[in-house]
């Protein structure tokens, strides 16, 4: 069944969609304030406060995985979320300070740059042929990213990336 997006989905992943559910990063801010707006349950926050946190850390601390539905013709599996509304009656301000303290803290991580020696694989060949050649370099690394030295950049969570030594 052609669903939304114009993907293949389950009558039971339309169902989820038309109850309010979603994939993780279909979720918007503003999806998740009307949600909480829209309940009838007493929150110990001020909607102003909340409206200030970051959709990334809005996604992670307000959504719970609710279900699962098949979501291609390839039967695909896609988690679902909703708002955890009864986990949120438990939220006050002050724990929307320390969730956006602790974002803040981490962005100011992720944006400190090192240098490291790191091996990786490059890809070439086809697709029914694939090589994998494996790179030894000298590069920045930056949040999740290698900076290599001709511009080029590699993700550091990627399947055989590997940190040899930092470099001082």
């Amino acid at each position: 069944m052609a669903g939304y997006n114009g993907y293949s989905m389950s009558n039971n992943a339309v169902s989820a969609y038309e109850n309010g559910e979603k994939p993780f990063s279909k979720w918007t801010k503003a999806d998740i304030v009307r949600e909480i707006r829209n309940s009838e349950l007493e929150f110990n926050f001020s909607m102003e406060k909340i409206k200030k946190v970051p959709v990334k850390v809005l996604r992670n601390r307000c959504l719970i995985k609710t279900s699962w539905h098949h979501t291609s013709s390839y039967y695909n599996t896609t988690d679902f979320y909703s708002v955890d509304l009864d986990f949120l009656t438990e939220v006050d301000d002050k724990n929307i300070d320390e969730w956006i303290e602790i974002y803040n803290k981490n962005k100011n991580e992720e944006t400190k740059e090192e240098k490291w020696e790191c091996e990786f694989l490059e890809w070439s060949g086809t697709r029914k042929h694939p090589k994998a050649t494996e790179i030894t370099e000298i590069g920045v690394v930056k949040g999740d990213w290698f900076y290599r030295q001709d511009g080029t950049k590699k993700k550091t969570t990627a399947n055989g990336f590997r940190f040899i030594k930092k470099i001082d």
